[in-house]
Order: C-alpha cells, then structure tokens, then sequence
C-alpha cells in the first residue's frame, strides 16, 4: 500500500467511523431494528439472518462463518430455539448432525425488523434521485464484499509468511 492509497482511503475510514457510531446509539438501534428486535442482541439477529440467508445449516458451518468455536455457537442457537425464531431437523445426510432453520415467526420477526430498517434509509435519502440510490447500495454492497475479504487474507498472508 503506497501513502497516496492510504490517503485516499481516510474519508472513507472516517465516515465508516461517524456511522459506526451513529448504529451503536440506543436511539438508532430502536429505529433501524423497530419493536420487533428488543428482546435481540445484534449478534441474534446476524445469526438469524445467516441462517435464514444460508439455511438450512448446521451450527459447526455457522461457527466457521462467524469465525468462533462451535461452543460458542451452541448458546446463542438454543437462544433463538427457546424464542421459537429456528428449529432444528435431522441432517438426512448425517444423522449425528442437525440443521438450522428459520421458523415462520422468525422470518415474520427478520421481516419486520428489515421494514424498520429500509424506513429509516427511506428517509435519510429522501430527495436523492434513483441513480445515486441505485449507486450508494452498488458501492456499499461491493465494500461489504471487500471488506469481508479482508480478514480472511490477512490471515492468509500471515500463515505464507510463518
């Protein structure tokens, strides 16, 4: 990385920092998430959304995608299980395995909390044309790719270097 790219990248560093901190406000969690997510921590709802994006899953892939042990998994699973948002059904593939799925009030419950949200950026980008809409959402979602790669190659180049 050469001083000019890094450079390059402080605005954008420095804005990922303001809305970093405008999400982890109590206020904005309430309107980004709505009713619908009191009673859930982020990590609830990132781990609901995975398994209702990727499911049905088993919990060891779960861990693995949120980069933590299976031990660590198995409490915040048998929390969404308590609330009734996933269930677990036999793997017809392995029977000493189970997989993750989302229940019908879980989605009910991730729909809801994704009107609260898609209200709210309505309304923050109320009076922006179409294109810079269509354009934010195409360079947030290919800095979400990015930055999800980032770990992973650190990592990678950590281990070429050992």
């Amino acid at each position: 990385m050469h001083d000019d790219d890094t450079s390059s990248a402080e605005p954008i560093h420095a804005a990922f920092t303001r809305l970093m901190r405008w999400a982890h406000r109590g206020d904005v969690r309430r309107l980004l998430l709505g009713s619908a997510a009191e009673a859930l921590s982020m990590n609830d709802i990132t781990l609901l959304r995975a398994i209702g994006t990727h499911g049905p899953v088993r919990g060891s892939d779960l861990a693995a995608w949120q980069g933590v042990d299976k031990s660590t998994i198995t409490p915040q699973v048998r929390r969404l299980e308590d609330r009734g948002l996933i269930a677990r059904e036999g793997d017809p593939g392995d029977r000493r395995a189970a997989l993750l799925t989302v229940t019908e009030h879980g989605r009910r419950k991730l729909r809801k909390i994704d009107d609260s949200g898609a209200l709210l950026f309505e309304r923050a980008v109320d009076g922006w044309s179409d294109d810079d809409r269509r354009l934010l959402g195409e360079l947030m979602t290919r800095l979400a790719a990015e930055l999800a790669l980032v770990p992973k190659e650190s990592v990678l180049h950590a281990r070429q270097r050992a």
